[in-house]
């Protein structure tokens, strides 16, 4: 057999082109899967790292009203805690210069930054901030335009520009990049310089660790400091549990990395799909050799086996290619995420198990796929080798396809050469057409992905009906504020809102007879993350927002039940994913905590699609929460609509709006146009579709390696055609315009099958997205996808053509009519 396997490497040498053409095809699968795998490792192993060297706090307390010194002390006396601390987070305006329009800011206070016992906030550059400066978020430099080390910024503390010194930056494991993080930069400072930059040390956030944790054993300590803080006047708003092992961002990239691993094994099995159009190609063409090799004895087997060890050549010349690219790949991909979640990125590395798991592939799919159709062609008979001449071979004319182009009239020569040609290899063909159509179809579903979830976004912020708001740092009276902010130039309506953080354990569900009745939803949900819903009775954030009765401007979108009726008591309307999660539905009761030991049960009457607010909302009627929380006739939130609808406009109209009712006396906590913050939204799903895209490129490829090598094979099997086509005259520009213009008609034909494929998967693709990530993402249709995919395919199918092409023009007369 040593002979036999000459054959085989002279084979792959002789025919050099094909060989690349099918190890490229095998490798891009490859490596797809590998850079996904290894991508996925990789966060998880610098994700997993960053939470532990956080140190995070198992609990937190959200705390409201001024807490003495030494809190974390008093409070890690409390039976259970091992450790606590406390710090503030607050808003605050800022600018980069005085000639520079304000702009809101996160305000961290630690006590010590050098005595950390949680939460930890690594210094990058510089040095740690002191009483008389700051350091800033490391992520937040450049975005927001944060002069370097030793420079200068600016804080508004009572209409006034109070400068500050950048001292240094720091990491924190808590702050992802724009436009992931929130729309504005982070600073830090102690204690001491908070209460030098606004007179107050009033701490806003207590956190604590227990020995042994569980969500269960955290929850029962924080209740414990809890009442504790409230005996005392301190109102604690929520409490957040956190696993200490997992990161915040980690279900939302296990979620991304599941779909981005089924993309990937996608492009692996259509890139097999081309081995087994090449295998097929290389037994029709050595239909004689097979011959020859029966004559002189060999076995069905041992002639199988050297088709199938060529395979195995191809697979290992895959491999090699595929595994450093792929682990390049996964670096670079997993780079790319970690540094938007502001996790430390991995130098390249060869993971094992992902090598392993590519060999594995690389090798073992591909020779599967071969077994069949080298059985097949290897099953001929002596005679029927030794009769094959190479010249017209197929069945081209028994089928009704066949005979229809057959009878085309009026066209020319070459176009009905050209179409013809195309579809006498219908099996070879079929399988093109699968990689052409799945890459189309998968990117045509990509882009309606990403334009379903920006008009999700649209309609979400249409419901709201708002052009901008504005947040008061104290709740301010209702008809003084609506008042002064009407008869303002350039104002509209205004309404205002009322906002409360609240919280649910696991609740009691009673069933209550209700004039609206809705689908039963018993289902129930368990939430990763900070806040964990499950049997054990950990509970869910709920942010409740007051609405007026009379609203003109909130018109949500209603997925069950109705909307909010006037002489009804404690009805609500819950944010439908939130709902599932928890397991209620209409018709139903949700008690909530809404802190300081208050307990009220709110009737469900609808669910509404929202995306807001971590789609954690509840909305009530105004009134009825501002009885319950102690604010009748106040509250918190001026929703506004504005004459001048551009965005610069409005964010000059709010500036102004915000130094006016300052100078009045209602201290402003920051101030949003509905457009800046529909633009942040979008912005974080543009990274998914990035993503999302770069796999819809790779399966591309693969289709276009896979068309290049069908016109490929067929240069080399009408070699003799191509002979007598020049004998009789063709030339050079005939012979390639027949070959290109299958290249363009096979991928013409995808785009059109590849339409209503991803319109019939367009919606569960979108849902299964949606779910991947915990978005509410209504399906919509992207038109432009469809003409994207037909510039991109009709490109790649000339691409794709012209080095066969280009090949068939070379070959000559005397050469194609010669025998082997």
């Amino acid at each position: 057999m040593r002979r036999a396997y000459i054959k085989v490497w002279r084979d792959l040498a002789t025919h050099f082109g094909r060989t690349v053409t099918v190890v490229m095809s095998i490798a891009v699968g490859v490596m797809a899967l590998g850079m996904i795998l290894s991508s996925n490792g990789l966060m998880q192993l610098q994700m997993g790292a960053a939470q532990l060297a956080a140190r995070p706090a198992h609990a937190l307390l959200f705390v409201g009203g001024a807490l003495y010194d030494g809190v974390a002390e008093d409070v890690a006396r409390v039976d259970g805690v091992v450790a606590a601390d406390a710090r503030v987070q607050r808003s605050i305006r800022w600018k980069p210069a005085l000639d520079a329009e304000w702009q809101d800011a996160d305000l961290v206070a630690v006590a010590d930054f050098t005595a950390q016992r949680m939460d930890l906030v690594d210094l990058r550059t510089g040095s740690w901030p002191d009483a008389r400066s700051i350091a800033v978020e490391q992520g937040h430099v450049a975005p927001f335009k944060v002069p370097a080390i030793g420079g200068t910024i600016y804080f508004d503390i009572n209409d006034r520009s109070d400068a500050v010194t950048l001292s240094g930056t720091v990491r924190d494991n808590y702050r992802a990049k724009p436009p992931l993080g929130r729309n504005r930069p982070a600073f830090y400072v102690t204690l001491a310089g908070l209460k030098r930059i606004t007179g107050s040390r009033t701490i806003t956030q207590v956190g604590i660790t227990v020995a042994n944790f569980s969500e269960e054993r955290a929850r029962e300590v924080a209740d414990a400091v809890s009442s504790k803080l409230e005996k005392q006047g301190i109102k604690v708003r929520f409490t957040e549990i956190q696993d200490p092992k997992e990161h915040w961002a980690q279900t939302m990239a296990d979620g991304v990395g599941v779909v981005l691993t089924v993309m990937a094994v996608a492009a692996l099995f259509l890139s097999v799909a081309l081995v087994v159009n090449t295998i097929n190609a290389i037994l029709v063409q050595q239909v004689p050799q097979i011959g020859i090799m029966k004559t002189v004895g060999a076995l069905r087997g041992q002639i199988s086996s050297v088709y199938l060890a060529g395979v195995i050549v191809y697979g290992l010349l895959a491999v090699a290619v595929a595994v450093p690219l792929g682990a390049l790949g996964g670096v670079l991909l997993s780079g790319y995420i970690l540094r938007i979640l502001n996790v430390p990125g991995s130098g390249y590395q060869l993971l094992p198990q992902i090598v392993a798991a590519q060999l594995a592939t690389g090798l073992l799919v591909p020779l599967l796929a071969a077994i069949w159709p080298v059985l097949q062609g290897v099953g001929v008979s002596v005679r029927e080798a030794l009769s094959s001449y190479g010249v017209g071979q197929g069945r081209f004319g028994t089928r009704w396809l066949d005979q229809f182009l057959g009878s085309l009239r009026g066209l020319p020569r070459m176009v009905l050469l050209m179409l013809r040609n195309s579809v006498r290899r219908l099996e070879r063909v079929a399988l093109t057409q699968v990689v052409l159509v799945t890459a189309g179809a998968i990117f045509m579903m990509v882009l309606s992905t990403h334009y379903s979830f920006i008009e999700t976004i649209a309609e979400t912020w249409r419901a709201f009906g708002y052009d901008g708001y504005v947040v008061f740092e104290q709740p301010q009276l209702i008809p003084e504020v609506v008042d002064v902010l009407a008869a303002r130039p350039g104002i509209g309506r205004v309404e205002m809102w009322l906002w409360q953080p609240a919280q649910t354990t696991l609740p009691k569900i009673i069933q209550a007879d209700a004039a609206v009745k809705g689908p039963p939803a018993q289902m129930r949900g368990d939430r990763g993350g900070s806040v964990g819903g499950n049997s054990s009775g950990t509970g869910w954030r709920v942010g409740l927002r007051g609405v007026p009765l009379d609203t003109k401007m909130f018109k949500p979108k209603i997925v069950a039940g109705r909307g909010l009726q006037a002489g009804e008591q404690r009805s609500m309307l819950l944010n439908e994913k939130l709902a599932v999660e928890i397991g209620i539905g209409v018709g139903q009761n949700l008690e909530l905590d809404l802190g300081n030991e208050r307990k009220v049960t709110w009737h469900i009457v609808g669910l509404v699609s929202d995306i807001t607010n971590n789609q954690e909302t509840g909305y009530v009627v105004r009134e009825e929460l501002a009885r319950e929380i102690n604010s009748v006739g106040r509250a918190t939130f001026a929703h506004i609509t504005m004459s001048d609808q551009t965005a610069v406009g409005q964010r000059r109209l709010l500036a102004d709006l915000s130094a006016f009712l300052k100078a009045r006396g209602m201290s402003v906590s920051s101030t949003r146009t509905s457009a800046g913050d529909r633009e942040d939204t979008n912005a974080q799903f543009g990274i998914l579709t990035t993503v999302l895209l770069t796999m819809s490129f790779a399966m591309a490829l693969v289709g276009a390696i896979g068309l290049s090598g069908t016109l490929s094979i067929n240069v080399m099997e009408r070699r003799r055609e191509i002979g007598v086509m020049r004998a009789v005259g063709a030339s050079s520009s005939d012979v390639a315009y027949v070959f290109v213009g299958e290249g363009l008609l096979l991928g013409i034909t995808s785009w059109l099958l590849a339409m209503p494929l991803s319109v019939l998967g367009g919606p569960p693709f979108v849902a299964s997205i949606s779910s991947a990530i915990s978005f509410s993402g209504r399906y919509h249709l992207d038109l432009a996808g469809f003409w994207w995919w037909l510039l991109i395919v009709v490109v790649l199918s000339i691409v794709a053509s012209w080095l066969p092409a280009r090949r068939a023009t070379e070959i000559s007369v005397k050469d194609s009519l010669s025998y082997e």
